[in-house]
């Protein structure tokens, strides 16, 4: 047995090497340099120039715009990431030269879970333009449009509920309107009102992909060869990881699936993307997959995305008590105290839209962005980017760059209105729902989401620090790593504004009555 190891690892030795050879010969290129970056060592490169473990991804890669300019450059066994520290450079690649910057790197760890099933990383070839418009031609109907805003009116509505019964547990009801809201739409599926069976799952498959997409995570990524290594190895680690990852995976895509069909043999299923995808295009294997998949692609658009923010906008009130005060001024004036806020109020209330940007502006969701990759050899201003090239726009710093947002660390509503004396700086979802054929289908869904939860929570609660043995907590003001990053839990005190405005929630239980959970039906389904 020891020979047959040993000759194994000879043959692993030998192989990596080629692969390493063949990446290294083929980064060469034309003669054109490559944008400027540190330099690497022989063979590896840049290795160990890639973010370490914990470290903030997007603060990372800042350190390269100081040294090297808006564009830099490094290379890791082969493997060229492009680091895009300025916005119109950005647009120019993956927004103008769409046709040469709408892939996705083929991410071996990501792989080998499925992720490169789901609609956001895809390559950029036809079966992706098919999940594209399954996507877009089912969430952009003005039926589709009418149906999702009922759903996050509702949502909202139970959130604000939950949030008078047990204000302590704030992240869990942030966590349950957002999946609430997004089952729905995507699958029909009604909820529990604690602990629903496929939201946690939902939660869990969410977590599984921020860590298994942060470009250079994963060794296997950089070195792809090692997924062939016995699992006995030392260092594979990964792959019992990714196994795991893998059965997450599965069961968020197939169960809540077979659910719906089963609801429609049933004749039992509420309107939703699903059941209006499989009425409208059928479910031949091939369509069937692309379902399952585009599904998933809400999961991303809308689920964990929404918490993140919604979660930044807490700690924002907190930190900027002024902000709240404004906001619940406008909205005392606009809307008074003898109903909610809804969906059709955003045109009368622009401070509102205006911490609805904010937010997004303050701390991006995806602060370096869902990476792109080039589909072809392609030269901008002097420099070689070659084919299948990582392009990593920071985001983060898009936001943040002083000499466009001043003051960037302050959370400011303002300085999205525009008034005598002020021009409205730059709107910052054009980064960060991503660039181009892969901005983000779900965006004004998402926006909704936000704005409904931002409007509604000001309108009837007060959001403070809270005080424990006579001391004020102050929040730590952090931010997770991973490629959708949320602050590090803080506390907080949520109180209704008044008796009143606590009664209002109360009643709205009448206008928006909990329905009856799936959650029971979930157990029969069959998926496996």
């Amino acid at each position: 047995m020891a020979s047959v190891s040993s000759l194994s690892l000879v043959i692993l030795a030998i192989t990596a090497l080629i692969y390493i050879v063949r990446r290294v010969l083929a980064s060469k290129g034309n003669g054109r340099p490559l944008p400027p970056g540190p330099k690497g060592v022989p063979i590896v490169g840049n290795v160990n120039d890639l973010p370490k473990p914990g470290e903030l991804e997007y603060k990372h890669w800042l350190k390269l715009k100081d040294e090297y300019g808006p564009i830099s450059s490094i290379t890791v066994m082969g493997n060229t990431f492009i680091i895009i520290s300025d916005p119109q450079i950005a647009l120019d690649l993956m927004r103008d030269r769409s046709n040469v910057y709408s892939s996705r790197p083929g991410m071996t760890f990501s792989n080998m879970i499925g992720w490169n099933n789901a609609t956001a990383l895809v390559p950029y070839t036809s079966t992706w333009k098919t999940h594209r418009k399954n996507v877009t031609k089912v969430a952009s109907t003005n039926t589709s449009i009418s149906m999702f805003n009922i759903v996050q009116e509702t949502e909202a509505a139970h959130f604000l509920l939950n949030l008078l019964d047990t204000p302590n547990d704030l992240l869990e009801h942030v966590r349950t309107e957002a999946g609430s809201v997004i089952l729905k739409i995507t699958y029909g599926y009604t909820t529990k009102r604690e602990k629903d069976p496929l939201v946690l799952l939902a939660n869990a498959t969410m977590e599984d992909f921020k860590e298994a997409t942060v470009p250079g995570r994963w060794a296997v990524d950089v070195i792809p060869f090692l997924k062939y290594l016995p699992d006995w190895f030392p260092g594979t680690e990964f792959k019992q990881v990714a196994r795991m990852m893998q059965e997450h995976l599965r069961e968020a895509t197939d169960k809540p699936y077979h659910f719906v069909k089963q609801q429609m043999r049933s004749k039992t299923a509420k309107t939703s993307f699903m059941s209006q995808s499989i009425e409208e295009f059928g479910t031949d294997p091939r369509m069937e997959s692309i379902h399952k998949w585009s599904a998933l692609a809400l999961y991303l658009g809308g689920s964990d995305t929404s918490v993140s923010a919604i979660i930044t906008f807490f700690l924002a009130m907190l930190l900027f008590p002024d902000v709240q005060k404004k906001a619940q001024e406008e909205l005392d004036r606009v809307i008074g105290s003898d109903r909610l806020p809804v969906s059709a109020d955003i045109s009368r209330l622009p401070y509102i839209e205006a911490i609805m940007k904010e937010t997004h502006r303050w701390h991006p969701i995806l602060p370096m962005g869902i990476p792109h990759s080039s589909t072809e050899e392609d030269v901008y201003r002097g420099y070689r980017i070659p084919k299948g090239a990582l392009l990593l726009p920071n985001i983060w710093w898009f936001t943040h760059d002083p000499t466009v947002y001043p003051d960037p660390m302050t959370f400011n509503p303002d300085r999205h209105i525009t008034t005598p004396t002020h021009k409205a700086e730059p709107d910052p979802r054009t980064f960060t729902f991503g660039f181009g054929k892969r901005i983000c289908p779900g965006r004004y869904v998402a926006d909704n989401a936000i704005f409904m939860t931002i409007a509604q929570t000001l309108s009837c609660f007060n959001i403070k620090k809270p005080v424990i043995d006579g001391k004020v907590v102050e929040p730590e003001v952090r931010y997770l790593p991973g490629a959708i990053t949320e602050p590090v839990p803080f506390k907080v005190d949520v109180a209704p504004r008044s008796k009143k405005h606590e009664e209002l929630v109360r009643k709205s239980e009448e206008k928006y009555p909990w329905e009856e959970s799936d959650a029971e039906e979930l157990k029969t389904v069959k998926w496996e």
